[in-house]
């Protein structure tokens, strides 16, 4: 019976043995594998970092353009309004001079252009 538990010992030995080496081959195969998937996913991560870092650049780009619009936009409004006020004083004084005597002051201005 001596020979049966220390033929077995060996055998589990054995199987110990052969499971560490698979575990090691399997290791260092799975090792060249990430070095390899490393080495041609870095440069489409650089890639992707750059395209990101010109979308963020773009991005910057744009909104500094929408602020300047907002700026033009706002100084436009402040023109128009201007203008508005402007207009309505030009209405008004056309209504006083196309009035029933405004008319007789068209003509004494023109005697004046030609006058001169």
């Amino acid at each position: 019976m001596g020979w049966v538990i220390g033929g077995s010992a060996i055998f589990m030995g054995v199987l110990i043995a052969a499971g560490i080496a698979y575990a090691a081959v399997r290791a260092l195969l799975l090792r060249r594998t990430v070095k390899n998937t490393s080495k041609r996913v870095a440069p489409l991560k650089a890639g992707i970092d750059a395209g990101m870092r010109d979308i963020d650049a773009g991005v910057a780009r744009a909104q500094a353009g929408a602020e300047t619009l907002n700026h033009e936009i706002e100084q436009l409004r402040v023109s128009v309004a201007e203008l508005r006020v402007i207009l309505r004083h030009a209405q008004t004084a056309f209504a006083e001079i196309s009035g029933p005597l405004g008319w007789l002051a068209g003509i004494r201005a023109l005697i004046k252009f030609r006058g001169r």
